[in-house]
């Protein structure tokens, strides 16, 4: 891809972008599984589905969040266009991202243990759906806390300087 494709989607605008639609799809993940909650017997493949679903988004998101300076590094676009706004940029998608991926991880690992063979889990399940679904709410609240950082990182930038 080219540096004149790839800048654009790097950017803050694009990942403030990204993280309100991905923030608006995990409400309506959690809304689902919290909503069907009462019916977790017939109804736990579908959650368990919906979590992994949601899980695996954050990892990706999270590790390309957390890599947004190495991609830049590697398509050109810094040294040179490395300036204060970017570089709080770079801090802020680097940590959160880190943040997500976890986050995600955790998510993922509360459904694998569920299907894991061999372990019996169920009477625990509910709890682990419940404990999957909660990691989503602190993944959606990361989401818009990174929203909020990004958008105002040009006063930051301004501030340090």
């Amino acid at each position: 891809m080219s540096q004149s494709l790839l800048k654009p989607l790097t950017g803050r605008t694009a990942i403030n972008l990204g993280n309100l639609v991905l923030i608006l799809l995990l409400v309506h993940g959690i809304w689902q599984v919290l909503g069907n909650y009462g019916h977790i017997a017939g109804m736990q493949d579908e959650m368990e589905e919906i979590l992994e679903g949601l899980g695996t988004i954050l990892v990706a998101l999270g590790v390309a969040l957390e890599e947004r300076e190495t991609l830049l590094k590697f398509i050109g676009v810094y040294p040179a266009g490395l300036t204060p706004l970017q570089a709080r940029v770079d801090h802020h998608c680097h940590g959160y991202g880190l943040l997500l991926l976890l986050v995600g991880l955790f998510v993922e690992v509360a459904v694998y243990v569920i299907r894991m063979p061999n372990l019996d889990t169920v009477n625990f399940d509910p709890g682990l759906i419940l404990a999957g679904t909660a990691f989503c709410v602190l993944g959606a609240l990361l989401l818009a806390r990174l929203t909020w950082l990004l958008w105002r990182a040009p006063a930051e930038a301004a501030q340090a300087a």
